[in-house]
Protein backbone atom coordinates (compact mmCIF):
# COMPACT_ATOMS: atom_id res chain seq x y z
CA UNK A 1 0.00 0.00 0.00
CA UNK A 2 1.47 3.39 -0.93
CA UNK A 3 2.11 6.15 1.58
CA UNK A 4 1.90 8.85 -1.08
CA UNK A 5 0.38 9.35 -4.52
CA UNK A 6 2.09 11.47 -7.18
CA UNK A 7 -0.19 12.62 -10.00
CA UNK A 8 0.79 14.17 -13.33
CA UNK A 9 -0.13 14.49 -16.95
CA UNK A 10 1.89 14.76 -20.14
CA UNK A 11 5.57 15.60 -19.87
CA UNK A 12 5.37 15.84 -16.08
CA UNK A 13 4.75 12.08 -15.79
CA UNK A 14 8.45 11.38 -16.34
CA UNK A 15 9.23 13.79 -13.50
CA UNK A 16 6.97 12.02 -10.99
CA UNK A 17 8.31 8.61 -12.01
CA UNK A 18 11.86 9.81 -11.28
CA UNK A 19 10.67 11.29 -7.97
CA UNK A 20 8.95 7.97 -7.21
CA UNK A 21 12.25 6.16 -7.80
CA UNK A 22 14.11 8.50 -5.43
CA UNK A 23 11.46 8.25 -2.72
CA UNK A 24 11.28 4.47 -2.96
CA UNK A 25 15.09 4.32 -2.72
CA UNK A 26 14.75 5.79 0.78
CA UNK A 27 11.92 3.45 1.76
CA UNK A 28 8.81 5.49 0.94
CA UNK A 29 6.12 3.60 -0.94
CA UNK A 30 4.76 5.75 -3.78
CA UNK A 31 2.09 5.35 -6.43
CA UNK A 32 2.61 7.35 -9.63
CA UNK A 33 -0.61 8.14 -11.50
CA UNK A 34 -0.74 9.40 -15.06
CA UNK A 35 -3.92 11.49 -15.35
CA UNK A 36 -4.29 12.37 -19.03
CA UNK A 37 -8.03 13.11 -18.81
CA UNK A 38 -10.12 14.13 -15.82
CA UNK A 39 -13.27 13.61 -17.86
CA UNK A 40 -12.48 10.00 -18.78
CA UNK A 41 -11.39 9.26 -15.21
CA UNK A 42 -14.63 10.67 -13.79
CA UNK A 43 -16.64 8.39 -16.10
CA UNK A 44 -15.03 5.29 -14.60
CA UNK A 45 -16.89 3.29 -11.95
CA UNK A 46 -16.54 4.58 -8.37
CA UNK A 47 -14.80 1.35 -7.36
CA UNK A 48 -12.09 1.92 -9.95
CA UNK A 49 -11.63 5.61 -9.01
CA UNK A 50 -11.26 4.65 -5.36
CA UNK A 51 -8.73 1.96 -6.26
CA UNK A 52 -6.57 4.63 -7.90
CA UNK A 53 -7.18 7.26 -5.19
CA UNK A 54 -8.15 5.47 -1.98
CA UNK A 55 -10.26 7.92 0.05
CA UNK A 56 -8.18 7.33 3.19
CA UNK A 57 -4.85 8.01 1.40
CA UNK A 58 -4.69 11.78 1.67
CA UNK A 59 -0.98 12.40 1.03
CA UNK A 60 -1.01 13.34 -2.64
CA UNK A 61 0.92 15.70 -4.89
CA UNK A 62 -0.19 16.75 -8.33
CA UNK A 63 2.35 18.13 -10.79
CA UNK A 64 1.03 20.24 -13.67
CA UNK A 65 3.11 22.64 -15.78
CA UNK A 66 0.09 24.92 -16.08
CA UNK A 67 -2.56 26.35 -13.77
CA UNK A 68 -3.35 24.51 -10.53
CA UNK A 69 -7.05 25.03 -11.21
CA UNK A 70 -8.98 21.79 -10.83
CA UNK A 71 -6.12 19.75 -9.36
CA UNK A 72 -7.38 20.25 -5.80
CA UNK A 73 -10.04 17.67 -6.66
CA UNK A 74 -7.32 15.01 -6.82
CA UNK A 75 -4.63 16.37 -4.50
CA UNK A 76 -7.23 16.87 -1.77
CA UNK A 77 -7.18 19.16 1.24
CA UNK A 78 -4.12 17.43 2.75
CA UNK A 79 -2.21 17.28 -0.53
CA UNK A 80 0.06 19.62 -2.44
CA UNK A 81 0.12 20.98 -5.97
CA UNK A 82 3.17 21.89 -8.02
CA UNK A 83 1.89 24.20 -10.76
CA UNK A 84 2.39 27.60 -12.34
CA UNK A 85 0.73 30.18 -10.11
CA UNK A 86 2.09 33.26 -11.85
CA UNK A 87 3.18 33.92 -15.38
CA UNK A 88 5.69 36.10 -17.14
CA UNK A 89 9.00 34.42 -16.35
CA UNK A 90 11.11 34.30 -19.49
CA UNK A 91 14.18 32.11 -19.90
CA UNK A 92 15.28 28.90 -21.63
CA UNK A 93 12.79 26.08 -21.05
CA UNK A 94 14.82 24.11 -18.52
CA UNK A 95 15.41 27.24 -16.46
CA UNK A 96 11.71 28.13 -16.51
CA UNK A 97 10.79 24.63 -15.35
CA UNK A 98 13.30 24.83 -12.50
CA UNK A 99 12.07 28.32 -11.55
CA UNK A 100 8.53 26.99 -11.14
CA UNK A 101 9.67 23.92 -9.18
CA UNK A 102 9.32 21.26 -11.84
CA UNK A 103 12.33 19.28 -10.66
CA UNK A 104 12.69 15.86 -9.11
CA UNK A 105 14.40 17.45 -6.12
CA UNK A 106 11.47 19.81 -5.46
CA UNK A 107 8.87 17.06 -5.77
CA UNK A 108 10.89 14.82 -3.42
CA UNK A 109 11.29 17.62 -0.86
CA UNK A 110 7.60 18.48 -0.97
CA UNK A 111 6.73 14.80 -0.57
CA UNK A 112 8.99 14.48 2.45
CA UNK A 113 7.45 17.59 3.98
CA UNK A 114 3.93 16.30 3.31
CA UNK A 115 4.85 13.03 5.01
CA UNK A 116 6.43 14.83 7.97
CA UNK A 117 9.94 13.63 7.17
CA UNK A 118 13.18 15.47 6.51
Amino acid sequence: RPELILIATGSEVQLIVKAQDELEAIGIRVRAVSMPSWELFEHQPQEYRESVFPPDLKKRISVEAASPEGWHRYAGCEGDIVAVVNFGYSAPGAEVMEHYGFTVENVVQRALKLLGRK
